[in-house]
């Protein structure tokens, strides 16, 4: 009489579980496209580094809403250490794309330390404050939904509350940057918090790159375990 009552209560969280992805990924991915725009019009190395990280936090959130729907299914198989082969798939796609968004944004502040190019630091600032803005409530969404279902454990909800950290970081990078540049001028501002941005998300990726290795060892160990154990059973 009560598994149809627990059955519901159980389909019930775990929609609630895949849809934690949904709004954020909605958020960032119509931000994105606002603050790409806003990066071409000002001219800002920050603004489009900032919009191009949102765009891969838009993919990674999505990837992340898949794996976690994914990773309801009764049948699909789990490592080891808890995760489905969808959370770690993603977890590592993810990195993969953090990378990719570190790699271009130093290519490009290299280039406008040696070419400064003129940026509407006014407009700069008000579109990062904005984007601030999205990011911190986007990032309460992930932290909270992230502690209910295995806090700092569940690499899939890390992977996607690392791009979101990482894209506020680079919006305060472009707000300041911004702000240097409408008062002082000094164009040099944006390329160089561009870098020091780039170094802080690179430190966190390398992090999150070094749980998904350890996680996978740890699996392999125990897999190399489990047929000795089979041997010698036979």
């Amino acid at each position: 009489m009560n598994n149809h009552p627990n059955h519901e209560n159980e389909h019930s969280d775990n929609h609630h579980h895949g849809n934690a992805f949904a709004s954020p990924f909605f958020i960032i991915l119509g931000f994105a496209a606002i603050e790409f725009y806003g990066g071409v019009f000002t001219n800002s190395l920050a603004l489009m580094g900032d919009a191009g990280h949102m765009l891969s936090d838009a993919l990674a959130l999505g990837l992340a809403w898949f794996a976690s729907h994914y990773a309801k299914k009764s049948n699909t198989k789990k490592h080891a250490s808890g995760l489905t082969h969808s959370e770690l798939y993603a977890s590592i796609i993810n990195c993969v794309l953090m990378l990719g968004v570190t790699v271009y944004i130093v290519i490009e502040a290299i280039d406008r330390l040696k070419n400064p190019q003129n940026v509407t630091g006014f407009y700069v600032m008000v579109l990062a404050l904005i984007g601030v803005v999205v990011n911190v409530i986007v990032a309460k969404m992930l932290h909270h939904h992230g502690e209910e279902h295995g806090g700092k454990d569940n690499l899939n909800h890390r992977a996607a509350f690392l791009h979101v950290l990482g894209d506020l970081l680079a919006s305060v990078a472009a707000l300041v940057a911004g702000a240097v540049i409408y008062f002082t001028g000094w164009l040099a501002a944006d390329p160089i918090l561009s870098l020091l941005i780039s170094a802080l998300i690179l430190i966190g990726t390398l992090n999150l790159a070094k749980d998904i290795w350890q996680t996978l060892h740890s699996k392999k160990s125990d897999e190399l375990k489990h047929d000795n154990h089979d041997g010698h059973a036979h």
